[in-house]
This record gives C-alpha cells, structure tokens and sequence, in this order.
C-alpha cells in the first residue's frame, strides 16, 4: 500500500515541474484509486443480462437440450436445435418440455420456468422446424406492438410455473448476426447445459446452472453455409446459442450468430492383422458445428 501511494505521488511530482498544480491534483487522485483499490476496477467480461441467455430444456418423459429466447414483432420465441425436439423422421422427441432460465440480474435467485404442451403448439403453428436445418422455434407468447408496456400474453399450451422480478432475457434484431457477417478468428461464447458431463457418483457440475466456453470462428463452410468452432461441445449443448465478440474501437459487442448444432468427431481406426478385423472408435476432435441465425429468421417470418 505504502509503494503505491509513493508511486502516485512519484508521478504527480514529476508531471508537475511540466503541467504545474492544477495537473498534480487531476493525476494523483485517480492513480491512488487505481493503485490502492483495485477491485473498484472489476468488471465481468461480459454484459451481466448475457448471462440469462441460455435456457435448459427438459423434455419429458426424458432428454435435455439447450436454447435461448428471441424477440420479434409478433411474439417471444424459444430458439433451438430441432434434433432436441424432433426426430429424424420430424416426429415430437416427447409431448412437453419444461424450460428454466435464469433471471436478467444475475442476483436474483428466482428463476424462470414456462411449462410447454409441444404437441397443442405444433397444431396451432407456433411450434416450427426447419425443413432441411438443424432448428426450430416455438413461439411462446404475443406481444401487441401499439402497446408495448402491456403484460405478454402467452399462448395455449403455455403455462408459466414461476417468472422472476427482470423476467426474462430475449435477443432483439440488432444482438442477431447472419452469416455473412460472422468473421473467421474472432472469439465466441458458447453458452448451454452440457448435461452428460460428469460422473453421477462424483458430483462437480450443478447441472441445473449453464456452463460458458470460450473460442474462436475457426473457419465457415460456404458449401453448407455453417460456421465451424474450435470449441468442443457435448449432449445437452444442441440447440444454445453463440455470441460472437466484436470489436468496434474501443467498444466490444456480443452478437448471437447461431445455434449449437453438432461435434465434429474424430475416427480412430484399429485393424487387427491376425484377423483382419477393423475397429473404430470415435472421440470429439474439439470442433463443432453452428447453425446460422438466417435460418432462424426464416422461421419466425
């Protein structure tokens, strides 16, 4: 404390033989609050609310992926891999789904939770899957765009089980990115509940909380129009979402560019020469594969 407060005044000493009084004074107050109170200056690396983005999705009678919420002009959408909620011939992985997301202001301790019959929402159209993309979206609750300060109104076969004081945390059009301005090497947040990591009996994760991964664009596939991760993702992932980090002089922004889709693997093969038998195996090359937010667009439209 003692070398910090002669460092100031070092400072302060020296740039007043140059700037005079007046400059002492601008200078060694905020040097001493800089060197003595460090921790006035912590900040979270992202904004607080960014935390509420991820949403766990537990379908019933079993399954869990991730999501997160978008909000358009008509309604509140729930985003997420369709692998999560449909089959691979587009049948329900289940009749309901339980959604949990954390409140905005990450102090607060109630959480959002929003019951969802997946099977009356697919009858009216607010539940939609993307014919040939790894998305869907559920809409789940309107909004009346001339009288914006009114409650949401939810929609049939959504029910709210409990909502916290900040409600719940949607992105708007100017968070969203589409494909063409994702930029290969900048970071990224990758936000979800990895629920099959861990082992039961030795409990590390709670796994009613998300988990964040940070990494870079590693590389887009314009063939496919798909953006590639170096971050390695796991069961429970599909479906959350990805902020690119971007930086704009001295600002930095979080863009949501897409949605968790798929690990890309690693195979390792093994042939046995007695008797000419191959085995594989399969790990987790650490890369993985995002869905962009057009095709999410071209949904909710």
């Amino acid at each position: 404390t003692r070398l910090a407060a002669d460092f100031a005044s070092l400072a302060a000493e020296a740039t007043v033989r140059r700037f005079g009084d007046t400059m002492r004074l601008r200078l060694l107050v905020p040097l001493t609050i800089l060197l003595l109170a460090p921790e006035v200056l912590a900040v979270r690396a992202i904004p607080d609310d960014n935390l509420a983005y991820p949403v766990l999705i537990a379908l019933q009678p079993s399954g869990t992926g991730s999501g997160f919420f978008i909000n358009r002009a008509d309604g509140i959408y729930l985003v997420t891999a369709r692998h999560v909620l449909f089959t691979d011939t587009l049948g329900l992985r289940g009749p309901r789904a339980e959604l949990t997301a954390y409140s905005k202001n990450p102090d607060e301790v109630v959480r959002n939770i929003i019951t969802l019959d997946l099977a009356v929402l697919q009858k009216t159209g607010d539940l939609r899957a993307h014919p040939s993309r790894d998305v869907a979206v559920v809409r789940i609750a309107s909004v009346t765009p001339d009288q914006p300060q009114k409650p949401l109104q939810v929609l049939p076969g959504v029910s709210v089980v409990s909502h916290s004081a900040s409600g719940i945390l949607g992105a708007g059009p100017d968070t969203i990115r589409k494909y063409e301005q994702v930029l290969v090497a900048n970071e990224v947040l990758v936000f979800g509940y990895p629920t099959s990591l861990g082992l039961r009996q030795v409990p590390q994760l709670d796994l009613s909380r998300p988990l964040l991964r940070r990494g870079i664009v590693a590389g887009l596939n314009p063939s496919l129009r798909s953006i590639v991760l170096d971050c390695p993702v796991y069961p429970g992932n599909s479906g959350g979402p990805v902020l690119q980090i971007d930086t704009e002089g001295l600002e930095r922004h979080f863009r949501i560019i897409g949605v968790v889709s798929q690990f890309v693997p690693f195979v390792e093969t093994w042939v046995n020469a007695t008797h000419g038998y191959e085995n594989a195996s399969i790990g987790n090359s650490g890369y993985s594969i995002v869905t962009p937010m057009d095709y999410v667009l071209e949904l909710v439209h």
